[in-house]
């Protein structure tokens, strides 16, 4: 990297406007994640996936790449969530042509169809003519650093396709006890540990790539991960895998239950002696992710996540660490009063009251394909369908002082 560009870097570092910050090594230190000079940096993402069929970042059918980054910094994040496949990871010399014919028949719908969806990202984003899909990808990265949003790099599922359930053959580690086909048949823990190896490798060239998930929405079935044994086993070994390809990256560990439950670590926590300054723990929380009346009872609300996962940010504990709300959302029609806007303020109200990091799903206004349809619309998606501005521009202003930083180190 040129000095003057890596000193331009450095300096926002210092930079409050919503946060905006780029560092090239973060560490943790309590519940916090910090730049190298000590200095709190608070995640303010937004989740852009590319974990489906077609091996890429959502939207390029749309809007060319720079126009998306854009936005996304024009609005006031500071990083995105960018989720991947191990398909995609473990073949990332594959051409975006290939991939989109490959993708037809594991999408379920026609060859034509994906021809002209094809052809659509071509005229958006015509490197894509000759681009693989690491070409894709890191297009998309250097896109964000240039607007100096810092990336995260998110393995979401390892078959590529929608997320989540106990029947996607992504939910669990297919070599854990009591092996279930429906829930794990395609979570190969070899291959996911390649995978997660790949991405680390591919960070390298990227400054702004500052740490990787290691899986989204662990889930289990019954018979599976008996006194959370294999929970412990397999995230060791996958934190490993990232650290020893590429130590600089923090390294996001979420827990099971769709990522709702942490609280393992409360009597057993994970060893981090080969990593200490390193982890962050990640957390989801949908409206349907509770009890009935949970999510719109703020007291009760905070309480669930609390006993799940918050207590992790309480100081000088042996599982101390930044807790990271990776993922929340709510359908963007929604308005003051209903059930929808009640939750997201009772979210709101408990992010706010601990400062927490957090990234929002999702960026995307709709997907190359999704249940068999092209450019499924995603109505919790931050863009229009079309990818070409806000889909509700009253929503951002619901968050609220999220993006405020009021604790520190």
């Amino acid at each position: 990297m040129a000095l003057p560009r890596l000193l331009g870097l450095l300096l926002l570092l210092s930079s409050t406007l919503f946060g905006v910050c780029q560092a090239i090594v973060l560490k943790t230190s309590g519940r916090f994640i910090v730049d190298p000079s000590g200095k709190r940096v608070k995640f303010r993402c937004v989740n852009w996936a590319g974990h489906m069929e077609t091996h890429i970042p959502e939207g390029l059918q749309h809007q060319p790449v720079d126009t998306i980054s854009s936005w996304i910094a024009n609005n006031g994040f500071n990083c995105v969530r960018l989720t991947y496949s191990i398909d995609a990871a473990l073949n990332l010399g594959q051409s975006v042509s290939a991939a989109f014919t490959a993708a037809a028949s594991a999408a379920g719908v026609s060859s034509s169809q994906m021809s002209s969806l094809y052809s659509s990202v071509q005229s958006k984003n015509s490197f894509v003519s000759s681009s693989t899909v690491q070409g894709v990808f890191d297009t998309v990265i250097k896109s964000l650093e240039s607007h100096n949003i810092l990336v995260i790099l998110d393995n979401h599922v390892s078959r590529a396709s929608w997320c989540c359930g106990t029947s996607d053959g992504n939910g669990w580690f297919k070599q854990g006890s009591g092996y279930n086909a429906a829930n794990s048949q395609y979570f190969d823990v070899p291959n996911w540990l390649k995978g997660l190896q790949s991405m680390a490798t591919l960070a390298k060239s990227h400054p702004n790539v500052v740490a990787m998930s290691l899986r989204n929405e662990l889930r289990t079935v019954s018979g599976q991960n008996s006194n959370n044994n294999d929970w412990y086993t397999y995230i060791g070994q996958g934190a490993s895998a990232i650290h020893n390809t590429n130590s600089n990256l923090l390294i996001v560990i979420g827990g099971t239950s769709y990522a709702l439950n942490l609280g393992m670590l409360y009597d057993k926590p994970l060893d981090r002696s080969a990593f200490p300054d390193k982890v962050v723990w990640e957390v989801h929380s949908y409206s349907w992710s509770y009890g009935s009346g949970v999510a719109t009872n703020c007291q009760s609300l905070a309480t669930t996540i609390g006993n799940g996962a918050g207590y992790l940010l309480a100081e000088g504990k042996p599982y101390t660490g930044p807790l990271w709300m990776s993922e929340f959302g709510v359908p963007q029609t929604l308005k003051s009063g209903d059930s929808d806007y009640q939750y997201l303020q009772c979210l709101r109200q408990y992010l706010e009251s601990n400062d927490a990091d957090w990234s929002y799903w999702a960026l995307q206004g709709d997907y190359y394909v999704r249940d068999k349809s092209i450019n499924l619309s995603e109505s919790f998606g931050l863009l229009k369908d079309d990818w070409s501005g806000t889909r509700n521009p009253s929503f951002l202003g619901y968050l609220g002082k999220m993006r405020d930083v009021t604790q520190g180190p």
